[in-house]
């Protein structure tokens, strides 16, 4: 016993075909209206989610309370900025991470999709036209650093002759290299800025370089502030900037965008707040 044959070219089928998509047509002609526009929306929003935001990582050599202050728990100013970043760029997904300097150098000897944090264009003059910064996102000062009980004032090279600076590994001292090279003072290193403070206190060196914003933090959290002698002049001003490749012009004008509507906005504000930075931090437009 055999399937019956449908005969698909019987005029009666696709008559009454027709007929029924008539109907439904001259009777549904606001569902099919809603029907044109959901689609249309349908099809818009495929290019958006389809398009992840591209990630960025926010790159620094900074390890030193308050802008790291636990890496494994990614807790610190920085990863603070990683996440107000992220609440309003329409583009770009930021994550902050720790990089010795040195494999940043060697990273920056190609072009590269990131950002170095924190930082200020005479550290890389020797990228020229390579890199572009955005506008300060901080202002603070180094702060030259020694022990109460024999104070180091700063006013002059002579001051140096015969000093053991502490200072951190791969870091940039304007000045104090110069002095480095003609033998008027020795360098020490440790590898971290945390780190300088316990140095001193052992006794490996004379005096220091530290951030402002550093001292304060290691004093809000039990440092002993009457061990130490402050420098009235501070070794170097920072406005600390975002650095990016030049040929990044949608990441720049994206950063900028941020870092513009950033200095007048509570949250930020509460951040710098959380890491006792009042808005003195902050610099001018």
């Amino acid at each position: 016993m055999g399937w019956p044959v449908f005969n698909w070219f019987h005029r009666d089928y696709w008559a009454k075909l027709t007929l029924s998509a008539v109907i439904n047509i001259e009777i549904m002609p606001n569902y099919r209206c809603l029907y044109a526009v959901l689609m249309c929306c349908l099809l818009c929003s495929l290019p958006l989610l389809a398009a992840p935001k591209q990630e960025v990582l926010l790159l620094t050599y900074h390890f030193k309370a308050p802008y790291i202050v636990d890496a494994n728990q990614q807790q610190g100013l920085y990863f603070d900025l990683a996440n107000y970043l992220n609440r309003y760029s329409k583009q770009f997904s930021f994550r902050t991470e720790f990089m010795p300097r040195r494999r940043i150098d060697a990273m920056l000897q190609q072009s590269f999709a990131h950002v170095v944090v924190g930082v200020q264009p005479v550290w890389f003059k020797h990228l020229g036209t390579r890199v572009k910064f955005t506008q300060g996102v901080l202002q603070e000062n180094d702060i030259f650093v020694s022990l109460a009980a024999s104070p180091f004032v700063s006013n002059n090279l002579d001051n140096l002759v015969g000093k053991t600076f502490i200072g951190v590994q791969g870091y940039r001292y304007v000045g104090l290299e110069q002095a480095e090279k003609n033998s008027i003072l020795i360098r020490v290193d440790t590898m971290h800025e945390d780190n300088v403070l316990d140095m001193l206190r052992l006794g490996r060196g004379d005096f220091t370089v530290i951030s402002q914003s550093t001292l304060q933090y290691k004093v809000s959290h039990g440092e002993n502030p009457t061990l130490y002698y402050v420098a009235e002049k501070p070794h170097e001003h920072i406005i600390r900037r975002l650095m990016y490749s030049s040929e990044d012009t949608q990441l720049g004008t994206e950063l900028n965008r941020i870092i513009t509507q950033m200095k007048n906005d509570p949250a930020w504000l509460g951040v710098l707040e959380k890491y006792n930075l009042d808005p003195s931090f902050i610099p001018p437009a």
